[in-house]
């Protein structure tokens, strides 16, 4: 029973989801209540519980494990919802749902691919790609793991925005940039390999798939239900593409006489230690220490010394990443203090 009330708190991103599922079953304006939980009650319940998340000492247990595995079912089942109440949908009413069941794609979906496709066995990283599938955005399996992982804070990746970036630009750049450096990652790979295992490219096997999924829903379920499965993916990446500009924002590695950069250390992340921040994205604001361990559980991590610390929680700063001159008015006072 302890492990099961302490792990349930990472469980904060469903009951967002559930909050999406009832604005599309009331209909109208409803529509809207995913994405304004997460853009309004979030950040609102992060700023009136300011206490520091420090995680405590962690029960053993298989749960966060389930957690994560649940996810992919969970999210199958939530998407194929939404697509079934597009199909009569208004206007106004297909706009809210892909807002708010995008927000969750991002939220749950691609955060959850994130900690999956880290991990050492094989299944859990295939889980992981089911749920980059469910977004459109499975080269991300790729790039975030072989690219942006070694090549963060300096400008060889794509993912890392620079000082005084617009956020607008930045998502082109990311995602086209990521989107290349996967292809190219995965040629290479296979480069000296047999002929007939160039057919194995994972790239095109992934784009494939996509297609193939988007086809199906137009298929089977017409226009509306394809503009739905289109724009939730968008607005997924998006969200964790924010995510990113906000993680490593203005951040840079010193090169080295010999053309190298030096190892990435904490404080080339900038972290968040909310408490419903890190309940909702299973400690995604732990950001410096999983650059240090990738691998390491999401339950495993800590504040690392040195890291730059965000003033606030994830939903709050997303906010103000949308408005480019008040996040560089917040964030590069701090950043100045850094470079110094």
């Amino acid at each position: 029973m302890k492990a099961f009330l302490f792990y349930s708190r990472y469980s904060l991103a469903y009951l967002f989801a559930l909050l999406a599922l009832l604005g599309a079953a009331l209909g109208g304006a409803w529509t809207f209540l995913g994405v304004i939980g997460l853009f309004v009650i979030h950040p609102v319940l992060d700023h009136i519980l300011r206490t520091k998340h420090i995680p405590e000492v962690r029960p053993k247990s298989r749960l966060p494990e389930a957690l994560l595995i649940f996810a992919l079912p969970f999210m199958s089942v939530f998407l194929f919802t939404g697509v079934i109440h597009s199909l009569d949908a208004t206007a106004l009413e297909l706009t809210g749902l892909v807002l708010s069941f995008g927000a969750i794609t991002g939220v749950l979906a691609i955060n959850t691919a994130h900690e999956l496709v880290h991990r050492r066995e094989k299944p859990l990283r295939g889980l992981g790609v089911g749920l980059l599938l469910l977004a459109n955005f499975s080269h991300y399996a790729i790039e975030h793991v072989y690219g942006h992982h070694k090549n963060v804070a300096t400008p060889e990746d794509p993912a890392t925005a620079r000082r005084n970036e617009w956020i607008y630009t930045y998502h082109f750049r990311s995602f086209f940039g990521g989107l290349w450096d996967a292809f190219k990652f995965e040629s290479k790979r296979l480069k000296n390999k047999p002929v007939w295992h160039r057919v194995r490219h994972r790239i095109v096997w992934y784009v494939l798939w996509q297609m193939l999924l988007g086809l199906a829903v137009h298929g089977l379920y017409g226009t509306p239900a394809l503009i739905f499965w289109l724009g939730q993916g968008v607005v997924g990446v998006l969200l964790l593409q924010t995510a990113d500009y906000i993680e490593h924002y203005g951040l840079l590695r010193i090169k080295k006489g010999d053309g190298f950069y030096e190892g990435a250390k904490s404080l080339h992340s900038w972290d968040s230690y909310q408490i419903i921040t890190n309940y909702t994205l299973i400690n995604l604001g732990y950001h410096s220490h999983h650059h240090l361990k990738a691998t390491l559980p999401f339950t495993e991590l800590q504040e690392q010394p040195g890291a730059m610390k965000l003033p606030y929680g994830y939903s709050t700063m997303a906010l103000l990443a949308f408005v480019p001159p008040l996040y560089f008015k917040k964030i590069n006072p701090l950043l100045s203090q850094h470079q110094k």
